[in-house]
């Protein structure tokens, strides 16, 4: 805001700078009195009674055009910023191309930005700039065009202006407001670039939510608030993940289990070749044994014959003619047996 003392040389000038008997003839000593009352009260700060006695001044009519920037100041000071704005309008209606027409347009903007109508305030501002580019307001013109720029969370564009007001205008009044917007917006930046790393990798999600709060609270706007579905987004995926991690810790479980099974059947074959083998053993006995008292008889056969005379008689097939049909299925069970006990061992291996 511009100091108050500028406005009071301005009005100071004015004053000092009009002739003898300077306000019209035509006016009245009644609105004379209100308009001389109403510039005392404005040299005095005191914005209420500066209020009451040149709004009365100016509803005589025919007022001044100093008249009309006193009452607007005024009002600026009070924070009557919707009365400024339409005493603005009616001044620019009335005076246009006035000498207080450059003034007062600047104050129109300053009156749009405080009453929150950012949009209007840059498009009367940006007019302003277009205008009078050789303006000692024109620095502070750019500022509050950065201002609502950054009051509407548009970082980008009020961060090129709060620059250019730095690089053109480096000893203008509002160059250490534009530093400090510009440290806000530069640690935004890098809050905001922190906060998608933490979307993208998924860790750290509470320290992102936490900021994430802390970002709303500081600029309550709508693209912050745009981080809550990114922070729900990064809940989401890590359920996904850990829902993933339970199904193959299942998998696991249950592969492990089929080992126990196969180290178990694995036991049971080897204890069934075991008996096998010790089966085939002894009937592999047995059939020795036999073969060896059929050789004994076949000797005392023989020893029949030279001493005794031959006689005929119709004798049994030996046992070792007839054959073990039993022994050779048994033995080949147990071949069976050990070949199926060495595949399973082959796939437990694996």
């Amino acid at each position: 805001m511009m100091k108050r003392g500028i406005f009071l040389a301005i009005v100071l000038c004015l004053l000092f700078s009009l002739p003898q008997g300077g306000f019209a003839t035509e006016k009245t000593d009644e609105q004379n009195l209100s308009v001389l009352q109403g510039y005392e009260s404005f040299r005095n700060g005191d914005w209420v009674s500066a209020l009451f006695f040149l709004r009365k001044a100016v509803g005589y009519g025919d007022a001044t055009e100093e008249t009309w920037y006193l009452l607007i100041l005024s009002e600026m000071y009070s924070q009557e910023y919707d009365a400024a704005i339409q005493d603005c309008q009616h001044y620019l209606a009335q005076y246009s191309g006035g000498g207080f027409s450059p003034l007062v347009e600047y104050q129109y903007g300053r009156a749009l930005y405080c009453s929150g109508k950012y949009q209007d305030a840059i498009s009367q501002f940006t007019d302003f700039c277009h205008a009078y580019p050789e303006s000692e307001f024109y620095p502070s013109s750019l500022f509050y065009i950065a201002e609502s720029f950054f009051n509407e969370y548009n970082y980008s564009s009020a961060k090129v202006l709060y620059q250019r007001l730095l690089d053109d205008y480096p000893l203008a009044e509002r160059v250490p407001e534009a530093q400090e917007r510009l440290r806000i917006i530069t640690q935004a930046e890098r809050e905001e670039k922190l906060l998608y790393l933490l979307r993208v990798t998924g860790e750290e999600y509470l320290a992102a939510k936490e900021d994430y709060e802390k970002q709303l609270r500081k600029y309550q706007s709508e693209d912050s608030m745009g981080l809550q579905d990114q922070l729900s987004k990064s809940f989401s995926d890590i359920k996904m993940m850990q829902l993933a991690v339970d199904e193959l810790q299942h998998k696991n479980d249950e592969q492990a289990r089929r080992i126990a099974e196969l180290e178990e059947e694995k036991k049971l074959l080897e204890i069934s070749a075991g008996e096998a083998r010790r089966l085939a053993t002894d009937i592999a006995t047995a059939s020795q044994n036999a073969s060896d008292t059929t050789a004994e008889k076949e000797k005392e056969t023989e020893v029949d014959e030279v001493v005794e005379p031959v006689v005929v008689v119709e004798e049994e097939p030996a046992e070792h003619d007839v054959g073990y049909p039993e022994l050779d299925e048994v033995l080949k069970k147990a071949k069976e047996l050990e070949q199926l006990l060495e595949e399973k061992s082959i796939k437990g291996e694996k």
